[in-house]
């Protein structure tokens, strides 16, 4: 029977959102500035501003999914914790110790993070060694011995989930089972190694690089153009073509990396995903021929 335990997640959800939507509105005003200004030289640091800003925005959703997605899960044969696109599988009869950090004298150095209220991240800490750390609340955090590895946690309850694993190991497992550790790069190469999701990937990263040359070129080359309303505006507007690009190709890759792993079952519609991608840019760089004339 598995036992499913969750970190605390109120004041990290609750800080990342804020974040993220002062990120978003900073970004749609310097876009619409840029977009609306007469002046290029006004137009175009705005708009490129708030393209840099789109990386930060991006982590903290990022960091959001990971905290909404974080799952420790306990049965009589593992351990599995999810976070994000990542996974670790340690084998009960593998694992040494475990046990809440309130149990140690010396506390756990955590260090500055820019995501409050979580930490996920590998570090060195001395006297362990490498120690990977999937947790959001110090103050249940619990730490975890598996051979020569160790990793840091944050069930709701601390006391509850030790008692869970020390009764779990009293059992014994039911049947053998081998240590597993996904992480996006191992992720990455299985998607690479696939010959359909290199190509369209690879066509996707082709197609959004024409858009945002194509858009600059039109920008920098042509005092105005025509507007989807059929009236003429400056050229730098045709910036938000490439911010739409960037924007529905970063949302399509992260869709068909969660449907990669569901397996072969989730291929077509990955794949079908990932061309939608491709189309999308050339129709972008199709309507901004068309808006020069």
């Amino acid at each position: 029977m598995a036992q499913s335990h969750y970190p605390p997640r109120q004041k990290c959800l609750a800080y990342n959102g804020i974040l993220a939507v002062v990120l978003l509105a900073l970004i749609l005003f310097l876009l619409i500035s840029g977009s609306t200004s007469q002046q290029n030289r006004v137009a175009i640091p705005a708009v490129i501003l708030g393209l840099l800003l789109l990386l930060p925005l991006i982590l903290v959703v990022y960091r959001i999914f990971t905290v909404l997605t974080t799952v420790y899960t306990l049965t009589r044969d593992y351990l599995e914790i999810t976070w994000g696109l990542r996974r670790e599988l340690l084998p009960i009869a593998q694992i040494d110790w475990l046990h809440p950090v309130t149990d140690f004298e010396t506390p756990l150095p955590l260090g500055f993070t820019l995501m409050h209220g979580s930490y996920y991240t590998k570090k060195a800490v001395k006297g362990l060694g490498e120690t990977l750390f999937i947790a959001t609340a110090p103050e249940q955090m619990v730490l975890i011995k598996q051979d020569a590895r160790f990793f840091v946690i944050s069930p709701e309850d601390a006391k509850e989930f030790t008692r869970e694993f020390e009764q779990f190991s009293q059992l014994g497992s039911l049947q053998s089972i081998q240590p597993e550790s996904e992480n996006l790069r191992m992720l990455w190469q299985r998607v690479w190694a696939d010959p359909w999701a290199k190509r369209l990937l690879f066509a996707g990263a082709v197609s959004l690089a024409l858009v945002i040359l194509t858009s600059l070129l039109i920008s920098m080359l042509q005092p105005q153009i025509v507007w989807v309303s059929m009236e003429r505006v400056p050229a730098s507007r045709a910036m938000l073509m490439p911010i739409l690009a960037l924007l529905f190709a970063l949302t399509n890759t992260f869709a068909g990396l969660v449907l990669f792993i569901q397996g072969r079952l989730a291929a077509l519609i990955r794949n079908l995903i990932w061309a939608w991608t491709i189309l999308v840019n050339l129709i972008l760089i199709t309507a901004l021929i068309f808006m020069v004339f």
